[in-house]
């Protein structure tokens, strides 16, 4: 019996100790009103544009990014009268042979005489980015070849390792001699995506 004296004892104290800390609570903090919302905001205007912006600024680095990483790695020197040629897996040998014997016109050009790396770069660049964003599947670079500096063929050395890497270059080789010869290059371009779609539609009409 005595014993459950004490728990019925032990009971009811716990449970002024719960009551009293209740009303401490309310005498305290006050009145608790629920709070009900009809539309809940996910996201402020300030976020939505910041949000905005930073998709654009991905967006636009993600398209960037392969010309991006044409500026890096190591640039392998080359001798102010040597050839350049290349061409990307899948394009035929004759691309090659065809702009070596300049069987190819020219649809626009750049001259790079007189630029440092990083304006010949920029120019590059936009000029190729340009380029195919015409439609135009041939270009040539004028490059010079850098006889008269410390340091040979800087310019040209740079314009082989960035076409190289450039995705809308196919293939280049070294201009014949009454368009620059060594001096210059001759560039092909792969086709834009207006220019596909309206050979893939000509080829299923055939």
């Amino acid at each position: 019996m005595e014993e459950k004296k004490d728990q019925d004892d032990f009971s009811r104290l716990l449970c002024e100790e719960i009551s009293d800390h209740e009303l401490s609570f309310e005498n305290e903090a006050g009145p608790v009103t629920k709070m009900t919302h009809d539309t809940v905001e996910r996201e402020s205007r300030q976020l939505d544009a910041r949000t905005a912006k930073i998709r654009q600024d991905a967006a636009s680095k993600i398209q960037q990014q392969e010309v991006e990483g044409a500026g890096s790695g190591f640039v392998h020197m080359v001798e102010p009268n040597e050839i350049l040629e290349f061409r990307k897996p899948g394009v035929q040998p004759f691309i090659l042979r065809k702009l070596r014997a300049g069987e190819y016109a020219e649809a626009d050009y750049i001259d790079l005489h007189g630029s440092t790396i990083e304006e010949a770069y920029d120019k590059v660049t936009r000029f190729i980015s340009r380029s195919h964003t015409r439609g135009l599947r041939c270009v040539l670079i004028i490059h010079g070849k850098g006889e008269l500096r410390k340091r040979k063929a800087i310019i040209k050395s740079y314009v082989a390792h960035w076409l190289r890497q450039l995705p809308d270059v196919l293939a280049f080789h070294s201009a014949p001699e009454w368009k620059g010869g060594t001096g210059s290059v001759l560039v092909i371009l792969r086709k834009n995506e207006k220019a596909s779609a309206e050979n893939r539609e000509f080829f299923a009409r055939r």
